[in-house]
């Protein structure tokens, strides 16, 4: 099923094996265990060598590309137009140097938790008082004096949610900013796949994105209720990690070049909406950032001097 080479150091080093369903091969990189082939779109995790299994066709899906290549540079060009502190003339002197389509795979896990905790909140209390001046004559000289109290503080929470996790750990990618239109998925067909787009491969499985799923929803009802409270003294979370899902999503991934430096831009291949670019500053929206700071330290230093002592 596999083919084999021996890199430098003569250990042996997997790089293409054999689709199990039409046996076309399929190139991938050592630690990869997740496949889908690009000749007849059979999908399958590799538990060890010779054994495999298969991603159900029903727990599959994808979103389709909505632009092809001309109308993406459109979409770039428009964004760069768009927005603040970007160069006035970004569009008309950027040239785009780069532009791949990648189906990107990501596990949906459903997960429900329920989170109770207790702990102290701090409460600071003002009084203000008048005593007199000690010298004769003198005006009333009033204060403030702070008062800190600890109060016990309980509650409860829960969450039931599709929790998304990136099924390739070697790709970067800000799952919290896309927008998923997971209502226009489709079971996942290999003919839906833009021509000359990449079909990429996981090293994430079903089991290890539960695993992933159980203790990010964990670490979240933490900060959770940490911001309830300036102690923690316990939580408790009950999880229950349900069905998990496939979907592969395509993005494009963009690089530009505007006056001899590079940028990057990612596109929700689905939507054209922007997941994360990088974009240069005018020199006139600099001047602007740097008046506004130098305004709000001349502000800070002028209260500190008239804070009465």
């Amino acid at each position: 099923m596999e083919s084999a080479q021996l890199d430098q150091s003569g250990s042996k080093q997997l790089n293409v094996l054999n689709c199990p369903h039409c046996n076309a091969p399929i190139d991938y990189s050592l630690g990869e265990t997740l496949f889908t082939c690009k000749y007849c779109g059979y999908t399958f995790s590799m538990i060890k060598e010779g054994e495999y299994k298969e991603i159900a066709p029903g727990k599959h899906f994808m979103l389709v590309s909505s632009y092809n290549e001309t109308e993406m540079r459109e979409v770039s060009r428009d964004w760069m137009r768009k927005g603040i502190l970007k160069a006035g003339d970004l569009a008309e002197k950027s040239k785009i140097t780069k532009m791949e389509l990648k189906f990107v795979p990501i596990w949906i896990v459903n997960v429900s938790a329920n989170t109770s905790y207790h702990g102290k909140k701090k409460i600071v209390e003002v009084e203000r008082r008048t005593r007199s001046s000690s010298r004769s004559r003198g005006a009333p000289i009033r204060e403030e004096v702070r008062k800190e109290r600890w109060v016990d503080k309980s509650g409860d929470f829960s969450d039931v949610v599709d929790w998304k996790i990136l099924a390739t750990k070697g790709m970067s990618l800000p799952l919290e900013k896309i927008k998923l239109s997971v209502a226009g998925k489709v079971p996942f067909k290999i003919e839906n796949v833009s021509h000359g787009a990449k079909l990429i491969n996981g090293d994430v499985n079903e089991e290890l994105a539960k695993e992933k799923t159980e203790s990010g929803i964990r670490n979240y009802h933490q900060d959770l209720a940490s911001k309830e409270v300036d102690q923690l003294l316990s939580i408790n979370t009950n999880v229950q990690v349900g069905e998990a899902q496939l979907l592969t999503i395509p993005f494009w991934f963009i690089q530009y070049k505007y006056k001899n430096k590079l940028y990057p831009i990612i596109f929700n291949g689905s939507s054209g909406e922007v997941v994360e670019g990088d974009a240069p500053m005018g020199k006139y929206d600099i001047l602007v950032i740097a008046g506004i700071i130098t305004a709000i330290i001349v502000i800070v230093i002028v209260a500190i001097a008239l804070w009465p002592t």
